[in-house]
């Protein structure tokens, strides 16, 4: 077989394995990232649902003094607040954490994607490779291909 050919075969499938490798760590960095964007993006809603929270509990009371009240409707109207606020605050917790494991799944899959194209691309050189290696000893022994 020609050296240089061999030696461009495997230069070749070296190459195509290490840009398989380099996509598949770009893409399991990139769902790495939205991972990490999910976790921030459900922390701020999280915050914007509690600040909601206190700002209806803070003007019920202004408004329960306002009024010289203080009986159990309004403590009842706070305890729906505070309620419906904690079920908010537990779907969006629940939510973030599929989003964050959904990435993570995401990027385990771009990873052994990646491995996976990288054995194809070896057993792709290997066989043309071996091919090449048959052609070339069938030319020299004088065996026919028919």
């Amino acid at each position: 077989m020609d050296p240089f050919l061999i030696a461009f075969t495997a230069f070749t499938t070296v190459n195509q394995m290490q840009n398989a490798s380099a996509e598949a760590r770009y893409r399991a960095q990139q769902a790495k990232v939205q991972g990490e964007n999910a976790k921030l993006m459900g922390i701020e809603r999280h915050n914007q649902r509690l600040d909601q929270l206190s700002v209806a509990l803070s003007t019920n009371n202004a408004v329960a003094a306002f009024m010289g009240r203080d009986d159990r409707s309004i403590d009842a109207i706070n305890r729906r607040l505070r309620k419906d606020a904690g079920t908010d605050v537990a779907r969006n917790t629940m939510n973030t954490l599929n989003a964050v494991a959904a990435s993570n799944l995401e990027a385990a899959v771009a990873r052994a994607r990646g491995r996976n194209r990288q054995r194809a691309i070896l057993l792709d050189g290997l066989v043309v490779w071996v091919c090449e290696s048959l052609a070339i000893q069938r030319c020299n022994t004088g065996i026919d291909g028919d």
